[in-house]
């Protein structure tokens, strides 16, 4: 499984490690499958994988029931099966993820919609943000934004176990896009900030804070949960569009990239989020099971470890870096 995926734990909490479960073996296993015998292999090894889950990984997938039990209250499956499918569709994400990265992109349908939109904000030269999620398949967005003209920079968590992260490097075989990795540092807020300059399409996640990192509270699916702060006070600091963008799993080989028009301009970061937190609970609605943060999302301990303070915190950009 990949990265914050699920994993036997003893604990009784499940909490957000950052970082992959599995072993480099049981990747590359998957990996030969996909790319020497076929998805069909791949899906099928998939099966006792996700039983084995189901059996084994036990505060995870209770984390998960306890999100299902909020989105889902009147729901009387048996509580195994709800784990169960859980894994097995976010498995499935996972294989169509290593499978576009190992040059199986013919193999899928894409549907996008807004697609003018977003080609009108990279062709802009002023750049934009796009906040997505941990729900579907983000990693998807990598292939399905190969398609519009313009610079690209994806946000996302290095602390990847080396091995599986090298496991996965290997096997893709296009890496046009730039990376910018998050960093204790916080010099990662320096590179978006320069990418945004650049007139890039920043992409970032809006749905997990990093230990330490600064978060707000909102209400999510009736209760609080904790958000980070940080992309969403990079929404109010910059003059750019900023849209919510979720690519989702929408049937065998499908996927679907939905993007919503950019947002009414806001210089107080919650505002964005609380618009973000509305966004995430209709799409988790929709697609309740492509939900991949195996972890209590309401988890109090990361709100009350960085308390959130206000987009003033941030870098300030130079006159020269704001889009007119």
């Amino acid at each position: 499984m990949s990265s914050a995926s699920p994993g036997p734990e003893g604990a009784a909490q499940a909490k957000w490690a950052g970082r992959s479960r599995g072993t480099p073996l049981g990747h590359r296993i998957f990996l030969f499958l996909i790319r020497r015998v076929g998805l069909g292999a791949a899906y099928a090894l998939l099966l006792p994988v996700s039983f084995w889950f189901t059996l084994f990984a036990r505060a995870p997938g209770k984390a998960w029931e306890r999100f299902y039990a909020r989105i889902r209250p009147h729901d009387r499956t048996p509580r195994w099966q709800v784990r169960f499918r859980a894994y097995h569709t976010f498995g499935k994400l996972l294989i169509d993820k290593a499978a576009i990265t190992g040059g199986l992109r013919d193999r899928f349908t894409t549907t996008h919609l807004q697609a003018g939109l977003l080609q009108r904000i990279m062709d802009s030269g002023t750049g934009g943000l796009l906040i997505s999620a941990h729900i579907g398949n983000w990693q998807m967005a990598s292939f399905m934004l190969k398609r519009y003209k313009g610079q690209v920079s994806i946000v996302m968590l290095d602390a990847e176990v080396d091995a599986i992260k090298q496991v996965h490097e290997q096997a893709s075989e296009d890496r046009r896009f730039e990376v910018i990795p998050l960093k204790p540092d916080m010099s990662h807020l320096f590179r978006i900030r320069g990418a945004l300059a650049e007139g890039r399409l920043v992409c970032l996640h809006g749905d997990r804070a990093m230990p330490g990192s600064r978060t707000a509270m909102k209400e999510f699916l009736g209760a609080p949960a904790a958000f980070p702060l940080g992309p969403f006070a990079i929404a109010a600091a910059f003059d750019v569009p900023v849209c919510f963008a979720f690519v989702v799993r929408t049937g065998p080989r499908k996927y679907t990239l939905q993007a919503t028009e950019p947002l009414p301009v806001a210089r107080d970061p919650h505002v964005h989020l609380d618009r973000f937190a509305t966004a995430l609970e209709r799409i988790a609605d929709e697609y309740p099971f492509q939900w991949a943060n195996f972890y209590d999302f309401w988890n109090d301990d990361q709100a009350t470890a960085a308390p959130g303070r206000r987009h003033t915190d941030l870098p300030a950009p130079p006159a020269t870096d704001r889009a007119r």
